[in-house]
C-alpha cells in the first residue's frame, strides 16, 4: 500500500538506497537522509508492503516525492510555467521486490494524483538516477530535447 512518508521511514529507505544494485551519481556525496528530504514535497510517499493500514511497519520497500520544479528547471525546457508542473521524483524500489510492479504502481499513482491537480507531471532522469528512458515511455513520458548535457526532462503526453 502506498502511504505518506513518515520520519521513522528514513532508515529503512537508506537502507534500500545502500542495498540498490547500482550506484547512483545523485547520492555519492550526499547524506542520504539529506537526499530524501532536500526537496520542499508537495507529498513524499512509500510503499508498504505490509496489508496493515492502521499502523506503519518496517516493510518499507520503495519511494516516490512529487514536488514543484524549480523555475529555472524542468519549465524552460517543457516551455510551460513551473506553476502549470508538478515533477516526480526520487522513485525507487528495492531491487528484490521488481517483479511486483512497485514502481509501475508509484510511478502511475503519482500521474494520477499530480493530473487530479490540474498538472502536467514532468521529471528529470537525471535527477531520478534510478528509472530509465524506456520504464518512463512505456506510462506515457515523452522525452524533451534538451540543450544541457545534465538534464533530461520528459513530460507526461498521454
Amino acid at each position: 500500500m502506498i502511504r505518506e512518508r513518515r520520519a521513522a521511514d528514513l532508515d529503512r529507505l537508506c537502507a534500500v538506497l545502500k542495498a540498490m544494485s547500482y550506484p547512483s551519481s545523485l547520492l555519492s556525496e550526499k547524506d542520504l537522509h539529506e537526499w530524501l528530504e532536500e526537496h520542499d514535497a508537495e507529498r513524499s510517499w512509500v510503499f508498504d508492503m505490509a496489508p496493515v493500514r492502521v499502523a506503519p511497519t518496517k516493510n518499507v520497500v520503495g519511494h516516490v516525492q512529487i514536488y514543484r520544479p524549480a523555475e529555472d528547471h524542468l519549465a524552460e525546457y517543457t516551455k510551460r510555467p513551473a506553476t502549470e508542473l508538478l515533477a516526480i521524483g526520487k522513485l525507487f524500489v528495492r531491487p528484490d521486490t521488481h517483479e511486483y510492479g512497485i514502481g509501475r504502481y508509484l510511478l502511475k499513482e503519482s500521474v494520477k494524483y499530480i493530473r487530479g491537480r490540474g498538472k502536467l507531471p514532468v521529471l528529470d532522469l537525471h535527477r531520478n538516477g534510478f528509472l530509465s528512458k524506456e520504464f518512463c515511455e512505456k506510462f506515457g513520458f515523452e522525452e524533451v530535447p534538451s540543450a544541457n548535457p545534465g538534464v533530461a526532462p520528459m513530460i507526461y503526453t498521454k
